[in-house]
């Protein structure tokens, strides 16, 4: 990129009005350099027959109970946006919240928006046409690890390597990051919502119920990946933990007790998948980059870095130091919400 074209962007979105952060499980904004903060669930309620949207976010989480499908969903699948009317209508939503706190005679904000790093060029239009439509004028993207590790307080522009692993709700972004530049990228869709996913494929098979998805989502955060650590006892892997849901065959709510081993055995395979990935990037690091991150240890982002036994797990995989971002969960818009902020934010940008 010529300095001209760099001037140019610093121009234009010099003093952005919006850095957004669209997920898959959840969705966040902050506007005009942090004045306000919206968080709501990725989520958008629809009518059976018509198909029509009849409720975004926190509401659409509110109103579908504890039903099963036909129900609320994301407009995103693993990590990128696969409804490009919802999650426009979604975007809608949250930018009306913030609006209050933009300059008044600004109609159409300019946006930051972030993206995984294996994002296609296709996947990479949906995300700006769902923005341009919510009501933004401009948008620029932003790789979500590198944001991520500005969030998570790293020192981007240090000429020594550091690497951050970003684990979503459907894709685990893996980035090494030298002099403010991504010099290694990898990720995989595969994260939280597969673990989610697991223990709720096993629990119907074995028991005929279907998991209220907050359900799964607590149980695999409470056996997380610590049992694989701890070896577990024989006397222990009896213990089980209480869950509701709806039996398939009838459709009634219903309550279960579902062991820690078998919550466990059903997440392994997802929890390998991950820690495979991330090692296999290790490994192929050339030797002078890997001794750096030896030195300055593995970070971890994302709603995946708070499940239990994550990061010792991957430290036994791997041999290197792994240490947990203060907000994990708000690393990506703390990071890009920075990023307005900086001047000199172009490079970073269109890494």
């Amino acid at each position: 990129m010529s300095l001209f074209e760099q001037d140019s962007i610093r121009k234009l979105l010099g003093g952005s009005d919006l850095a957004i952060d669209l997920g898959t499980a959840n969705t966040r904004l902050f506007s005009n350099g942090g004045k306000l903060y919206v968080e709501e669930p990725t989520m958008v309620a629809t009518e059976p027959q018509t198909g029509e949207i009849t409720a975004v976010g926190i509401e659409a989480e509110r109103i579908s109970g504890k039903d099963c499908q036909p129900g609320p969903r994301s407009p995103l699948k693993s990590g990128v946006v696969s409804d490009v009317e919802a999650a426009s209508i979604l975007l809608r939503h949250l930018m009306g919240r913030v609006r209050p706190s933009l300059p008044r005679n600004l109609v159409r904000p300019r946006a930051l928006a972030c993206i995984p790093t294996d994002a296609c060029e296709e996947e990479r239009e949906k995300l700006i046409e769902a923005t341009l439509q919510a009501g933004a004028s401009r948008v620029v993207l932003v790789r979500e690890p590198l944001a991520a590790a500005v969030g998570a307080g790293l020192d981007i522009s240090a000429p020594h390597a550091r690497m951050l692993v970003d684990i979503g709700d459907g894709v685990t972004d893996i980035a090494v990051i030298r002099s403010s530049e991504l010099i290694s990228t990898a990720a995989i869709r595969c994260a939280c919502s597969d673990l989610q996913r697991a223990v709720s494929r096993m629990v119907s098979r074995e028991q005929g119920i279907f998991l209220y998805p907050r359900e799964a989502q607590r149980l695999s955060h409470r056996v997380g990946a610590i049992r694989e650590i701890n070896q577990t006892e024989p006397e222990s892997a009896q213990e089980s933990l209480y869950a509701e849901g709806r039996e398939l065959s009838t459709g009634i709510s219903v309550g279960t007790r579902v062991s820690l081993e078998a919550i466990s055995q059903a997440m392994e395979p997802v929890l390998n998948r991950i820690i495979s990935e991330i090692t296999r990037v290790v490994h192929n690091l050339p030797d002078e980059i890997a001794c750096e991150i030896i030195e300055s240890g593995i970070w971890l982002t994302g709603g995946g870095a708070k499940l239990l036994g994550i990061p010792e797990r991957l430290q036994l995989a791997t041999s290197i130091d792994v240490r947990v971002a203060s907000d994990p969960m708000r690393a990506v818009i703390l990071g890009a919400q920075q990023m307005l902020e900086v001047s000199s934010a172009t490079k970073i940008w269109n890494n």
